[in-house]
């Protein structure tokens, strides 16, 4: 995605003017702006800026002569400078700098979806870039005369929606500016500074995590960095002020924020302090025969371990390695009488306890 904005930006510089310009006015420019890191050497940006010329004009192993006409689809033109030095414009009788006549629809679709979906998520900069691309697919679809006709098209992009099961929570408003800093953060691996809740911190930033309705920043106390498990979740909503530090984040090449997600880490425990697994039986007895709760366990499964057997007609058995969590004992109540923990007796305590007080608020 980085080197994608990064093209496309370069062909922004290049359309804003009329005179070439050189490798090394575009590689300011890029720094000037953001798309690069200053803290990587000239030699190496520059390098990165030269392979980017050379896929924009369609010849990556490098060229040594002029071309009178693009042969690019940007209409991207190469003039030879002063030395070996290659100065760079484009064709200003090119009638499409993008060829958005050939987006193929499925793009356009896809372009049509992010804007609907993604657009209070992107970074600002991102979402800059990708407007014309929006624009040219929401035209794409309505001019398309091929295989569907434009109600069509325009109806399957209103055919997507993400939406929360259960009691739907109305997301809290958040400050896009600060969701836009706290990626600028990551991209250039550098330490965010800010006020969250009346107090200051100085966090190395490890990613962004989405747990419908709310976002949150996953990130470490630079005094805890050496920490191997102090890890912070910062409510975006509640952050008061940011902005970036000069100092670099320190990120373990190996971190997988799905990783950490996946091992519970977000998880709302029980007993913060009791974070193992447990071996759940659970006996499952559907009161209806038409009954999909056993399909849907089989096609999306509570955990990677979970087994599903079959004792008679009406009973199944399901097995499955869970921790103590909130939402499992939720989603355990949730099932009603038509299912019935049998082990272990920890889980099952849990549930009582609740059952128990709950009942006794109503009486």
């Amino acid at each position: 995605m980085s080197s994608f904005i990064r093209r496309l930006t370069i062909l922004e510089f290049l359309r804003s003017t009329r005179t070439e310009k050189s490798t090394e006015e575009i590689l300011n420019h890029l720094v000037g702006s953001g798309y690069l890191d200053e803290s990587q050497s000239p030699a190496a940006l520059k390098r990165l800026v030269q392979r980017d010329m050379n896929f924009l004009y369609g010849k990556d192993d490098g060229f040594d002569e002029e071309d009178s006409e693009p042969t690019n689809e940007f209409g991207l033109l190469a003039v030879r400078g002063v030395g070996k030095s290659w100065l760079w414009k484009l064709d200003p009788y090119a009638s499409l700098q993008f060829d958005y006549e050939k987006m193929p629809q499925y793009m356009a679709i896809a372009f049509a979806m992010a804007k609907k979906h993604l657009s209070n998520l992107l970074p600002r900069n991102t979402l800059s870039e990708l407007e014309r691309f929006f624009a040219q697919a929401e035209h794409r679809l309505e001019q398309s005369e091929q295989s569907l006709s434009p109600q069509l098209y325009s109806r399957l992009k209103e055919s997507v929606e993400f939406y929360q099961r259960g009691q739907r929570l109305q997301p809290a408003e958040f400050d896009v500016e600060h969701l836009d800093t706290i990626y600028r953060g990551i991209l250039h691996n550098r330490q965010l500074h800010f006020r969250y809740r009346g107090k200051d911190y100085q966090v190395h930033p490890f990613g962004v995590a989405i747990l419908l309705p709310k976002l949150y920043l996953v990130g470490k106390k630079h005094e805890d960095v050496d920490q191997p498990d102090e890890y912070r979740h910062f409510l975006i909503h509640k952050i008061e002020s940011i902005y970036i530090g000069n100092q670099t984040a320190r990120i373990p090449p190996d971190f997988s924020l799905r990783a950490y997600l996946e091992a519970g880490h977000m998880d709302v425990y029980i007993e913060p302090e009791d974070t193992r697994e447990y071996s759940l039986k659970l006996c499952i007895k559907p009161f209806q025969r038409k009954s999909n709760l056993i399909d849907d366990l089989i096609e999306n499964p509570i955990s990677g371990s979970q087994e599903i057997i079959r004792a008679d007609d009406d009973t199944y058995y399901l097995t499955a390695n869970v921790r103590r969590t909130i939402q499992l004992r939720n989603w355990l109540i949730s099932l009603g009488p038509e299912s019935v923990v049998e082990q272990p007796e920890m889980i099952r305590k849990d549930l009582r306890d609740y059952l128990r007080v709950t009942l006794k608020a109503y009486e």
